[in-house]
């Protein structure tokens, strides 16, 4: 399902509200089960293919150009904790101006409260055990997204 909010969309941009509400609920979920923790924030990461996977409708330029619109706009700070140099995976978190506004907000108060359950690895999911994409050393595309 579709979730965005429309004050944020008014903000920052209609895809780029779109993506920011998934990473909202994956840092507040891994903040929840205390999982991506890194110089005092959570964090959320994934590969190109999983950003596509999320989002088919758009382009993986789209997701490029909105991720690094929200970095811009003092939405998304980002950052690499991977363990191997050649891995390229940026992970995301929300800045901390961000933070204290979902933070107050009632709706992601409710969204967390409700994500209680299990959180079950799927298709447009991640979890701690899985490995980020390395880059393919053989394979080397030097243009963005």
């Amino acid at each position: 399902m579709l979730r965005f909010d429309e004050a944020t969309a008014s903000k920052y941009g209609l895809k780029e509200a779109i993506i920011l509400h998934k990473i909202i609920f994956y840092v507040l979920v891994n903040e929840k089960d205390g999982r991506n923790y890194h110089k005092g924030r959570y964090w959320t990461y994934n590969s190109r293919a999983q950003w596509r996977s999320i989002f088919p409708f758009l382009s993986d330029q789209q997701i490029w150009r909105s991720l690094k619109k929200l970095e811009k706009q003092s939405a998304l700070v980002s950052d690499s904790f991977n363990k191997m140099a050649y891995d390229k995976t940026r992970w995301y978190s929300l800045s901390n101006n961000l933070m204290i506004e979902v933070k107050k907000d009632k709706y992601w108060k409710k969204a967390i409260i409700k994500s209680e359950k299990p959180f079950i690895k799927n298709d447009n999911t991640h979890l701690k055990n899985e490995k980020p994409i390395p880059l393919d050393s053989h394979n080397i595309n030097t243009e963005p997204y």
